[in-house]
């Protein structure tokens, strides 16, 4: 396929560039069965893209707690209570923010830095998730931009999520790529006219999805695709 230069790199937040891991220990201590980190931010997902399509706003911090209020009733048989769930809910947004970057984000995102190219994180989240993660890194001070759609109408993976960020940014949507590990939002952003790059972080490619622009198993790799 071809494409126009890519100028401007958009970077997936949750499980993109975060681990999972310790928001999975900390749901493991609550009593959760293992998997609850994946099914907490699935759930979360779920309703956010209903409500995109329903067109009202969506709130991830409303939408978490429900998804962990709901986690804690089935785990628990329905019996739920109010002030432990309340106390937990608390937390989760600390826990969240303080998630750690998988190893190959920081030297992939230098290796952007050090290519010229634009680049800004685009989320469903909040923004506080991103600005803490490069924060951590180091990051913070290199003019990477943080984008979300949190609290809007358009979650990814609708279209105006990526064209209200591209508009943003002052792009055009062809001289921008998405990098994320979640398909549909690939695909999302591929019917904006960005460039999809996909990295798998441990999943399959559904059956039946237009194949991804290109597939890297590494942010660390990121840079060089775009320079062929």
């Amino acid at each position: 396929m071809s494409h126009a230069p890519i100028t401007t790199v958009l970077l997936d937040v949750n499980e993109t560039l975060t681990d999972l891991a310790p928001l999975e220990a900390w749901m493991l201590d609550q009593g959760l069965p293992d998997g609850s980190a994946s099914a907490w931010l699935a759930a979360v997902l779920r309703d956010g893209l209903a409500a995109t399509l329903t067109g009202a706003p969506a709130s991830f911090g409303a939408l978490g707690r429900s998804a962990l209020r709901q986690l804690l009733a089935d785990r628990r048989g329905g019996e739920v209570d109010a002030e432990g769930i309340a106390a937990l809910a608390e937390q989760l947004p600390a826990v969240v923010a303080g998630l750690p970057a998988h190893d190959d984000v920081a030297p992939g995102i230098r290796r952007l830095i050090d290519s010229g190219r634009g680049i800004a994180t685009l989320t469903n989240g909040g923004l506080g998730v991103a600005q803490a993660l490069l924060t951590r890194l180091g990051l913070d001070h290199e003019g990477i931009g943080t984008l979300s759609v949190d609290g809007t109408r358009t979650w990814k993976p609708h279209t105006e999520a990526y064209l209200g960020a591209c508009d943003r940014l002052g792009v055009m949507p062809e001289q921008a790529a998405l990098v994320a590990c979640h398909p549909w939002d690939i695909i999302g952003a591929q019917k904006a006219g960005l460039l999809g790059v996909w990295v798998p972080r441990g999943r399959s490619w559904p059956e039946g999805y237009a194949e991804p622009n290109i597939t890297i198993d590494s942010l660390e790799h990121l840079a060089e695709t775009f320079d062929g």
